[in-house]
């Protein structure tokens, strides 16, 4: 099992008894079928727990703390917590055990599954807003109550965090690679993913500001707004779920979330204005939704494989987006309206990064390519093939357009504004000067990133650790 799981709501021991008790028996709501009638507890879910659990979750008797035979109970929950969250059926603890495919997970642990139609009529009863009955309204599913910063607000320092919460960390096995880093345009400070939360830091002196908790899973992408007091980050867990969370970068508290995606959200960027969140999906769709209310604003269809990669430009004109073959394409980062593609990689692209006068994208791949586009025309002003042998893993530019770059060659390089290379550091060799890894052994950059002042270059790897380098 996940490890996360185990921290989350429901004990994997109350779910065991929850469908344990009794046949997997599904009453016909064939009547209700086909209407508009809402699918409620006592009309539909109720039917099914009484019929699958009452003998150990009723009225007489409740393992571990939960009573199926109430509506009131049954929202409370077990002794582990909540086991559904109106408007979420894909964070529900209850349905992640109906549907779990792994051994001694999915419950009831013996005999048939749950039938499939009653999880979904479950399933519908939690996205629909866990009504009790026909007469009753829909639970409040999601309350964002956000506000974009005005850009006339763009101007002095970024937030600083200072007196985040604390909470208890998930332990893993082996060390958790470091998949996502971000630094803020405004503040020396750099967020960087760990399984479960966001480590804050100080870009000039590596001093810890504290962690923010993402209990959706891994943290694949960071970024801050171009005010500098957002912090957006996206993941989810892998064919499971995918969301987007808002962040405020002074407190670490939640200030929205947008996106459900059945698979976890590997790319996505906020726009400069704070008013759009666009996401790149495993469906190669490309989805851009408002972060005051959550609606889904725009979904573009045109990528033919998994999007990877997706970039508002600095001005928010434009929204640029790639994918695992190698496309790249440009769109008005307002309504989605297709402008012109980009082409020259062979393989997948792994990451873009716009200039901060949105006049130029970068782009870099598993072809080993780096590109830096005139987005006027689509005309690639420079070229770095071989740029990191085997592949390139990340690009991010710097406030004066100098580019960072990691690839599978163990390097970062630091590039001019004319694509020339300046300087490179290895995270090999530099372990291995501070006795902390014998020489020789490799471990590969994931991810790189450029401190506001531009006197930095930081970067994650393979086995967690964040490394940082003056910039001659």
């Amino acid at each position: 099992m996940n490890a996360l799981l185990s921290r989350f709501t429901l004990p994997v021991l109350s779910v065991a008894v929850l469908l344990a008790c009794g046949p997997n028996l599904y009453a016909d709501d064939g009547k209700e079928q086909g209407t508009d009638k809402p699918v409620t507890y006592e009309d539909h879910v109720f039917q099914i727990f009484k019929k699958s659990c009452a003998t150990c979750h009723g009225d007489g008797k409740q393992e571990a703390g939960l009573n199926l035979a109430t509506y009131v109970d049954t929202i409370k929950g077990s002794g582990g917590g909540e086991i559904v969250v109106a408007g979420r059926s894909s964070s529900s603890r209850l349905i992640e055990v109906l549907t779990s495919t792994e051994d001694g997970e999915r419950m009831p642990p013996d005999g048939a599954p749950l039938p499939a139609e009653a999880v979904e009529l479950i399933k519908k009863w939690i996205d629909t807003g866990l009504r009790e009955n026909a007469g009753s309204s829909a639970a409040a599913m999601r309350t964002l109550g956000f506000t974009a910063t005005p850009r006339t607000a763009e101007v002095g320092p970024g937030a600083v965090p200072s007196n985040l919460a604390t909470f208890p960390r998930v332990a893993t096995v082996r060390p958790y690679p470091l998949l996502a880093i971000a630094a803020s345009t405004r503040a020396p400070v750099v967020a960087t993913s760990g399984y479960g939360a966001i480590d804050l830091f100080d870009s000039a002196t590596r001093k810890s500001y504290g962690s923010i908790e993402f209990p959706e899973g891994e943290p694949l992408v960071l970024t801050f707004s171009r005010s500098g007091r957002l912090l957006l980050a996206a993941g989810g867990k892998p064919v499971q779920s995918g969301t987007v969370v808002l962040f405020d970068v002074a407190t670490g508290k939640r200030l929205a979330s947008v996106a459900d995606e059945p698979d976890t959200i590997i790319a996505a960027d906020l726009s400069p204005d704070e008013k759009l969140v666009a996401i790149g999906c495993t469906s190669r769709l490309v989805k851009l939704y408002s972060t005051e209310d959550g609606s889904l604003k725009v979904t573009i269809d045109k990528h033919t494989d998994w999007v990877t990669a997706v970039a508002f430009s600095p001005d928010g004109q434009y929204l640029a987006t790639a994918d695992r073959i190698g496309n790249i394409h440009l769109w008005d980062g307002t309504t989605g309206r297709v402008i012109l593609p980009l082409s020259e990689h062979k393989k997948s692209v792994r990451a873009l990064s716009w200039r901060i006068d949105s006049g130029v994208v970068a782009s870099c791949g598993e072809d080993g390519t780096i590109v830096w586009w005139d987005v006027k025309d689509g005309w690639p002003l420079a070229i770095k093939s071989n740029a990191h042998g085997d592949g390139v893993l990340d690009c991010q530019f710097g406030p004066q357009g100098e580019l960072a770059t990691c690839g599978r060659d163990g390097i970062v390089k630091i590039w001019s504004t004319e694509g020339k290379e300046l300087t490179r550091f290895s995270i090999t060799e530099e372990f291995a000067t501070k006795g902390r890894l014998p020489t020789g052994k490799r471990l590969l950059p994931t991810r790189v990133a450029v401190s506001n002042d531009g006197s930095t270059v930081l970067a994650g790897d393979t086995a967690g650790n964040l490394h940082s380098w003056k910039i001659p």
